[in-house]
């Protein structure tokens, strides 16, 4: 009788074991299914594109027109860690002044200046920040995702805003040296060192300072 009675004990203890194992693993599953569900994945996306909308719009608008000069080279065809080299000059040299990399062809990168340029902060990304803060601010509820709009917005203003600020300041005449000169990013000169070019040479050509005319006097 005793050891009938503690068999069945056993026996019970063990199918009590397996059915809080089998409890267990069931809400494994449940959760892990839910983990993955389509609404975890956008998420992550939004977290994603939350995080890294702003480092893409300030690195897009600050090194936009150095690429653009770059149009009529062989860039392309140039290897990826020459790539990678000039990417890093071009913002470096917009940020500092400084430009790390000086070796190799880096088609005028090593000579990238630092600028300063007040008007590029109206740019494309900020315009995509104001409209959807725009957007954001609507009064009418039933417009989708109102809240994530306006936080990605905001961050694509902000780093619109600061690569426009350090950007290449417009100059026709000198956009077009540039691209008929393998040393293009280096023609992107701040607007003192432009200005300061210009002075010089009026003086050089003016009939004050005319070499010519003293040599024969």
């Amino acid at each position: 009788m005793f050891l009938i009675s503690g068999m069945a004990r056993r026996s019970t203890r063990k199918y009590g074991k397996r059915k809080t194992a089998r409890r267990a693993y069931t809400k494994k599953r449940k959760k892990s299914r839910k983990n993955t569900s389509p609404k975890s994945m956008g998420s992550k996306i939004y977290s994603l594109v939350k995080s890294a909308s702003p480092y893409i719009a300030f690195t897009s608008q600050l090194t936009q027109k150095d690429y653009s000069a770059l149009e009529n080279t062989d860039y392309k065809n140039a290897q990826m860690i020459d790539k990678v080299k000039i990417f890093a000059n071009i913002v470096t040299g917009r940020l500092t002044g400084f430009t790390p990399f000086k070796n190799g062809n880096l088609y005028g990168s090593e000579t990238t200046p630092f600028t300063i340029n007040p008007s590029g902060v109206a740019n494309k990304f900020t315009g995509i920040g104001v409209a959807g803060l725009v957007y954001k601010n609507l009064p009418i509820k039933q417009l989708p995702q109102k809240q994530k709009v306006g936080e990605i917005a905001k961050r694509v203003l902000l780093g619109g805003a600061l690569g426009g600020l350090f950007d290449a300041p417009d100059n026709t005449s000198m956009s077009q040296t540039a691209s008929s000169s393998p040393q293009v990013l280096g023609k992107h000169m701040s607007v003192i060192q432009q200005n300061r070019s210009a002075s010089m040479q009026r003086g050089m050509y003016s009939e004050g300072n005319d070499s010519t005319a003293g040599s024969f006097n």
